[in-house]
């Protein structure tokens, strides 16, 4: 039996660009699945030349918001900064589309953060297993990400062993207070991998705190925005991630206090 747990201070919030009818899929499984365990408020916001992604239904939970973009690439970063704006939970589940964990892993990091053990935490051990399209059928069938779990042992890790994206959860207050997302990432990079090392070296003495359990990736064609777009954005990227790596705690608090998008937050930066 499943029991909805509250969680109403946490706020999920989901950046989507629909390039393909899989990706419009699985937000709807990721929908489907938050609205099945928890209370939580749901902001979407869909960036694009033009509106492709509908609601199957409207839910008081889900708040749906369009803004036109004319750039073929999907500025991640600039979106969630956007969304942020929007929250008033003193937590924030940043997603992927196509990321799904248990719920189990999701309020044992809310605890954390809720606790003062954490200000950030992942809500996966760091292995995001690559579902394929028989997964996934299997996933939309039953509904039950047990059927996932069990099939660990016929799928492979994304990148490698280790990975920081798909899914966080953070404090509100101190991630505005920490730049919220770095809009120096014009595209698909090594942001998620900025957002963990920019919070270490902020808060050292709280360690990113990593849930006990995987992270599965809900299979979709890799077209433009599943990569670089191109070399540029690529050396741009890596570049702003080996700077960040490279400052002390206040180094990195004042190149954080010139990035010109915390005006949008309205929230007291380091001094």
């Amino acid at each position: 039996m499943n029991h909805i747990q509250e969680l109403l201070n946490v706020s999920f919030v989901i950046p989507v660009r629909i390039d393909s009818y899989e990706r419009s899929r699985n937000l709807d499984l990721l929908l489907d699945f938050i609205l099945h365990h928890f209370k939580s408020k749901i902001y979407i916001m869909e960036a694009d030349s033009s509106q492709h992604y509908i609601l199957k239904e409207k839910h008081p939970q889900v708040e749906y918001h369009f803004i036109k973009d004319e750039n073929p690439v999907f500025q991640h970063t600039l979106y969630l900064n956007y969304l942020y704006q929007l929250v008033t939970t003193s937590i924030i589940a940043g997603w992927d589309t196509d990321a799904i964990v248990p719920a189990t892993q999701i309020t044992e990091v809310v605890n954390q953060i809720e606790s003062g053990k954490a200000v950030m935490g992942l809500p996966y051990n760091g292995i995001m297993y690559a579902t394929d399209p028989i997964h996934l059928q299997m996933y939309t069938q039953s509904g039950d990400i047990g059927v996932l779990q069990k099939n660990i042992p016929y799928m492979f890790p994304m990148y490698g062993s280790l990975s920081m994206g798909g899914a966080f959860i953070v404090n509100r207050n101190e991630y505005l207070q920490s730049g919220g997302d770095n809009e120096n990432f014009l595209g698909w990079g090594p942001e998620d991998f900025e957002r963990i090392k920019r919070m270490e070296i902020l808060y050292p003495e709280f360690p990113i705190y990593r849930a006990s359990g995987s992270l599965f990736h809900l299979w979709h064609p890799r077209l433009l925005n599943s990569g670089y777009a191109n070399i540029q954005y690529e050396q741009n990227g890596k570049q702003e991630f080996i700077k960040i790596c490279s400052m002390t705690t206040e180094e990195l608090r004042t190149y954080i206090s010139t990035w010109p998008w915390l005006d949008r937050f309205k929230i007291k930066t380091y001094e």
